[in-house]
């Protein structure tokens, strides 16, 4: 029986002290069409948005550096880390324990609200699910990280799967098609996985299979290195003319060396990372401090300039600095009474520091207008100078951490090579001469021998496990196949005005693949198409897949950040109908786009209308830069255009020039 997902649906989007967007750190957007498009210049953000969404509902942001898949667990456990400082730079300092995302979102007859910090991705700080009779199924605690973990297994629920990084592949490899620019469709490595998921089989019989497909590849790999050394030491022992010996060595210990040596590089690449950062901290803190000294300069010249001493004892800089921060400037002393007492003494026309009876004060407006500027400006440069020795410490004791760690890794290699100096490998690769090499030749052969054996039968053993998973995936597959092949047909062809079709095949004895059929001819190299070309050709497959995975009346929210700028416009327009043809059958989506003159939103707009698409001007959110803010009326002239076919009845014509 084929099971169908159920996947996320968004409706709420809120973002808590998110600094990237200047102008709205905080928001919350609803979201309630078939398509959310936010729109706007290069460099406002929008990519982050879809991060902050995807981050929300998996606590993972999906490291681009990192291109290998070997397994869904592997991608989720792999992507931890660098998630944890995805956010690093694009939230300030001082913003870093507030900023945070919330969502509002349906699986099936649930309704989710939770609530991320932006550098938590393995606890909620809020989690309440409802359930379609209004009872709420989630558990109340103050555990954020027991929050999270009554998240994940009401959420598998929901979605039938049954285990967390499933639901993270399917969230980042599926439905987001981001500024990676992944390609599903030539990634066989992740295709398979994905076609276990999309064509319903059981979610514990996929994940088994991918656990399976990943044990074959790892054995086959270490039989092939196995294999490798075998063939070596045969190599060197017809050289040294040996016969066979029975000797053990210590088959280990130049395993547990390299492995020494790695945690020693890994640590040592970490604090000269965390190193550069706290200097770089430093440097910011030097620069954000000599500003302020400057500042103060500023401000004991127009003093000086502007009033009287004797006349205008409030606005001296010493009296000015120890009202605000209660410390002396005479003394250093600090004291939360020292402003009261100051200003008592101010009140009563008495100097603070000689106690001389003083008349009123009154310096001129001018006077007055130079203080408050210089003031202001003091005040904004002290709020910089306390996050930038916020930042720097942090990092200091970043680097402290780092620095232990190293040297206790490197103390633990060098008790290591101590304790076996005979026995390990010397600079010129020979082993101590208490070991005779003919020997070791001859063990290290037999023992790759073993290991060999050991793998490939792991391998053979993981292959028979698997074959009726993979008989059933491409029974499933050939069941499906009158409704997904059609689907994604329909789909390419409103995009590539092309006859294609999609076949299953096999890369390996685990692997399998989409095909890719054009007009009749088999295309399997991916220079088939042209690379814009392969980018929507790979997001209709997306878009088949959502729709073969799910009820056909149920929604599910994809993300895109749209492939835009080597499309010419005929191709464009037909993306836009594409994407609309998707949102129409029920789906949802929620992407991002210049505003500039392509046909893509304004072919979308024609399609979907005001009922079915919402357009969000993203130059609201974030500070436009020197050159976007002098061209502004352009992008208000574009937004004015899409929203204009947005709001017209009568706009299905075929080709609308912008």
């Amino acid at each position: 029986m084929s099971i169908r997902r159920r996947l996320p649906t968004i409706e709420r989007v809120g973002l808590q002290n998110f600094s990237i967007y200047r102008e709205r750190p905080t928001l919350e957007v609803d979201i309630q069409r078939g398509v959310f498009c936010l729109a706007g210049a290069n460099g406002l953000g929008k990519s982050s948005f879809l991060a902050a969404i995807n981050f929300g509902l998996t606590g993972i942001v999906a490291n681009p550096d990192r291109s290998t898949f070997a397994s869904t667990r592997k991608f989720y456990t792999n992507n931890l880390e660098y998630s944890r400082h995805y956010f690093d730079g694009r939230i300030e300092e001082l913003d870093r324990d507030a900023a945070e995302v919330s969502l509002q979102f349906t699986v099936g007859s649930r309704q989710y609200e939770l609530t991320r910090n932006l550098f938590e991705p393995e606890a909620l700080r809020f989690l309440r699910i409802v359930n379609d009779a209004g009872e709420i199924v989630s558990i109340e605690t103050d555990d954020d990280d027991l929050r999270h973990e009554n998240y994940k297994n009401l959420l598998l629920e929901d979605c039938h799967l049954s285990s967390f990084d499933q639901f993270v592949f399917l969230q980042h490899f599926l439905l987001t098609f981001d500024e990676r620019r992944h390609l599903l469709f030539w990634d066989e490595q992740v295709t398979t996985p994905m076609l276990y998921l999309a064509f319903g089989i059981h979610a514990g019989d996929a994940k088994r299979a991918d656990e399976l497909t990943h044990t074959v590849n790892r054995a086959e790999s270490q039989r092939r290195n196995a294999q490798w050394q075998v063939t070596t030491a045969r190599r060197r022992m017809k050289e040294m003319g040996v016969a066979d010996i029975d000797e053990a060595a210590f088959e280990s210990l130049v395993e547990k060396h390299q492995n020494l040596v790695d945690q020693v590089d890994a640590h040592a690449s970490e604090l000269h990372k965390r190193q550069r950062e706290a200097a770089d901290a430093r440097l910011d803190l030097a620069n954000v401090s000599a500003e302020y000294q400057a500042l103060r300069h500023q401000y004991d010249q127009v003093f000086s300039h502007r009033l009287k001493s004797h006349s205008a004892p409030r606005f001296h800089p010493l009296v000015v600095e120890a009202l605000q921060s209660n410390k002396c400037g005479v003394c250093g002393t600090e004291d939360a009474h020292i402003s009261a007492r100051l200003s008592e003494k101010l009140d009563s026309h008495c100097c603070p520091f000689c106690d001389s009876t003083i008349d009123h004060e009154s310096p001129t407006a001018e006077s007055f207008e130079s203080l408050k500027q210089v003031d202001a400006e003091l005040a904004a440069t002290r709020e910089r100078l306390k996050a930038a020795q916020v930042r720097r410490d942090r990092l200091d004791k970043a680097v402290d951490e780092a620095l232990k760690l190293h040297s206790s890794s490197t103390q633990a290699l060098e008790d290591f090579e101590a304790a076996n100096e005979k026995a390990l490998p010397t600079s010129d690769g020979s082993l101590s001469s208490l070991l005779d090499q003919r020997r070791l030749a001859e063990a290290e052969r037999k023992r790759a021998t073993e290991r060999r054996d050991e793998w490939r039968d792991k391998r053979d053993a993981a292959r028979r496990e698997l074959e009726p998973l993979q008989r059933a995936l491409r029974s499933a597959y050939e069941t499906a196949e009158t409704e997904f092949v059609p689907a994604f047909r329909e789909l390419a062809r409103q995009f590539l005005g092309l006859d294609l079709d999609v076949f299953l095949d096999t890369a390996d004895k685990t692997r399998f693949v989409l095909g890719l059929e054009v007009q009749g001819t088999r295309r399997r190299a991916t220079t088939a198409l042209s690379e814009s070309q392969r980018f929507f050709i790979d997001i209709a497959l997306r878009m088949a897949l959502i729709q073969q995975m799910t009820e056909s009346g149920e929604s599910v929210t994809s993300y895109i950040d749209t492939p835009e700028g080597s499309l010419d416009i005929a191709y464009e327009a037909r993306a836009g109908a594409m994407f609309g043809k998707f949102v129409l059958s029920g789906k949802n989506m929620i992407m991002t786009a210049n505003i500039n003159a392509n046909q893509l939103l304004l072919r979308l707009a024609e399609v979907c209308g005001s009922e079915h698409m919402e357009l969000v001007r993203m130059t609201d959110w974030s500070a436009l830069s020197e050159v976007q803010a002098s061209e502004e009326a352009l992008f208000d002239e574009a937004y004015s255009r899409v929203e204009a076919i947005l709001s017209s009845s009568e706009s299905q014509q075929s080709t609308v020039q912008l």
